[in-house]
């Protein structure tokens, strides 16, 4: 039974229910010396209230998206692997083979788990794919990417949970608002571990995983532009702070980012700020935030703004209304994803090698 099931949070509701039923049948039928009673009485209240915060705490859940499955809320989701070689795993071989195969998931989405060759790790990654790109009239076009980072708690299964991404997507298409590009949600915690998106020593190299092996993951198995001109990065929150940082540390990945309610930019080493005052890439970047939000107040896109060097660019947006949840950020989605349409090459017909991704 999934956590986010509608079956579970109605089994947990019925439980609720049936404790306080139980706790009001029960209590004056309770028997025995004082001691006896006392503690019968304090355990009916303490089911009572133990299965009400369950009950809530699903609900809030449901409602945030920030936690996909069990296997997520244990820490068990993405589990990196792949650092050390153990008598019983081959090694990773000469030439790395990026070649998965995507499964179908859900609302049109496909997954794949990937090794990561390069950072030495593996994770989740979920692709979705424009309508376009199986009309036989696209059969030799290749499309822009879209890598969408999640926040922290988070998978990218979150998106799925939090909000219809690629129908948000679709519509931008089907109104002339956006071009067809494909999205790309890796993980960016394979290995468990917040670092920012950096590579960090002895903990986790996600800039790796996520500038190199989970490009050349898309790059290999389906029909892409290549980048930087055909490639751009978003997130929300935690990953709004790491597709500015990507952007400006990845110039030649990257050709555009737009950063939803990010985190604090002047925070960790090598951060967004510290990159925007001491580099000059040439990319674009979008700053997103709303004024009620708390924990990602309109000021971080002002420090950024204020610190970014040309060539790079800075667009502000700022929504009236809205806190730091999946709410605002769905409401955030449609104006970002026309924006880094405009910055990023529309599909375009190429010639495709016999062996060229599918």
């Amino acid at each position: 039974m999934g956590l986010t099931s509608g079956t579970f949070a109605l089994l947990l509701c019925a439980v609720a229910v049936a404790a306080v039923a139980a706790a009001v049948l029960l209590w004056s039928k309770v028997r025995g010396p004082r001691a006896i009673r006392t503690a019968a009485r304090v355990g009916m209240i303490v089911l009572c209230q133990l299965t009400a915060i369950l009950v809530v705490m699903v609900t809030v859940n449901d409602q945030n998206g920030f936690y996909a499955s069990w296997a997520d809320l244990l820490g068990q989701a993405n589990a990196g692997g792949g650092r050390t070689v153990s008598a019983q795993a081959p090694p990773p071989p000469a030439v790395p083979d990026y070649r998965v195969t995507f499964t179908a998931y859900t609302q049109g989405f496909r997954k794949a788990t990937v090794h990561g060759w390069h950072s030495g790790t593996k994770g989740d990654v979920i692709v979705w794919l424009p309508p376009q790109y199986a009309k036989k009239e696209y059969a030799h076009t290749r499309f822009p990417v879209i890598e969408v980072l999640h926040g922290i708690p988070g998978t990218p299964h979150s998106f799925l949970r939090g909000m219809r991404l690629g129908q948000i997507m679709q519509d931008q298409i089907t109104q002339g608002r956006a071009e067809p590009a494909i999205l790309v949600l890796p993980t960016i915690t394979p290995d468990r571990v917040n670092t920012g998106c950096a590579d960090v020593p002895g903990k986790s190299r996600v800039a790796t995983w996520l500038t190199d092996d989970v490009v050349r993951t898309v790059t290999t198995n389906f029909r892409t532009l290549p980048a930087p001109r055909g490639w751009a990065v978003m997130g929300i929150s935690t990953g709004g702070y790491c597709a500015a940082r990507l952007a400006l540390e990845h110039p030649g990945t990257f050709t555009a980012a737009a950063a939803l309610a990010p985190d604090n930019p002047a925070d960790g080493v090598r951060s967004p700020l510290w990159l925007a005052r001491n580099t000059r890439p040439r990319v674009q970047l979008l700053v997103e935030s709303s004024l009620q939000d708390p924990e990602s107040p309109p000021g971080f896109a002002d420090r950024i703004s204020a610190a970014v060097r040309p060539p790079a660019t800075v667009t502000v947006l700022r929504m009236t209304r809205g806190g730091h949840n999946w709410k605002t950020w769905g409401r955030m989605f449609p104006d970002a994803f026309t924006w880094l349409s405009g910055r990023i090459e529309a599909p375009r017909a190429v010639p495709l090698a016999p062996s060229a991704a599918p």
